[in-house]
């Protein structure tokens, strides 16, 4: 038979584990809040832009090859890898049916010197409403684009024909210059509508297309705004539209 130590049971229910020391302690609190760190970075990250590309742990489809613009190819034959326009094809959505508004004409008939003669229109098209906001874009427009060469009143007197004169007068070599047209002349004058639109559009003698850079409502918005300059000058109010007479 063995020996039976007496045991106080209330002894045994008070009895407490020790204290873990105190860099334990501060480890498991350390821990702690770096588990919300994380999430203050998930956090951030949804509400804050930034110009950098995200991390893309597993790239997929993300990261793609491709080409630039204006790089070369060895895809194609010609070693461009921008392609040109296939002949035919319309970008979705710009068909452009309409003559009278995307280019001021209706019809090309042959002149009797056997070139093409373009029916102009004489008004805007029902696409155009004019009013005073049109004629504010249309003066923005024209100052941004035609004023260098033009002028801001039209009379052909712009910065760029002021420099040129300037060069012309110190003898610079092979200097050879012809004046913007001033669009209060007669010819400018009597133009139609649809003359001036094709002018900005596609140019005309020495003055290059801007088609390319104004788009369509503003090239109606600039015509607008060169006709209200020719009326200021006294242009006949047979040749004013209804809405600037």
């Amino acid at each position: 038979m063995g020996f039976r130590i007496p045991v106080d049971a209330k002894k045994i229910g008070r009895r407490q584990l020790p204290m873990p020391p105190f860099w334990m302690i501060a480890l498991f609190l350390i821990a702690t809040v770096m588990t919300f760190v994380p999430l203050v970075i998930a956090a951030r990250a949804r509400f804050n832009t930034s110009p950098d590309p995200r991390i893309h742990l597993v790239q997929d489809m993300g990261s793609q090859p491709k080409y630039r613009e204006q790089q070369t190819s060895t895809v194609f034959a010609d070693g461009r890898a921008d392609r040109p326009v296939i002949p035919g094809t319309v970008a979705r959505g710009q068909l452009q049916e309409d003559d009278a508004y995307h280019r001021g004409y209706t019809a090309i008939t042959t002149a009797a010197d056997g070139k093409p003669s373009p029916q102009f229109v004489a008004d805007f098209p029902a696409e155009v409403k004019l009013d005073d906001s049109l004629l504010a874009r249309g003066q923005e427009r024209y100052n941004i684009y035609c004023s260098a060469c033009h002028g801001r009143d039209g009379s052909g007197n712009g910065a760029v024909h002021v420099r040129a004169m300037d060069l012309i007068v110190a003898g610079t070599q092979g200097m050879n210059w012809t004046q913007p047209s001033n669009l209060h002349d007669a010819l400018p004058r009597s133009r139609g509508l649809g003359h001036l639109y094709n002018t900005i559009n596609m140019g005309i003698r020495n003055m290059p297309g801007y088609g390319s850079q104004i788009p369509v409502a503003d090239r109606w918005a600039i015509v607008a705004y060169v006709r209200a300059l020719q009326i200021q000058q006294g242009v006949p109010a047979s040749q004013a539209p209804e809405g600037l007479k």
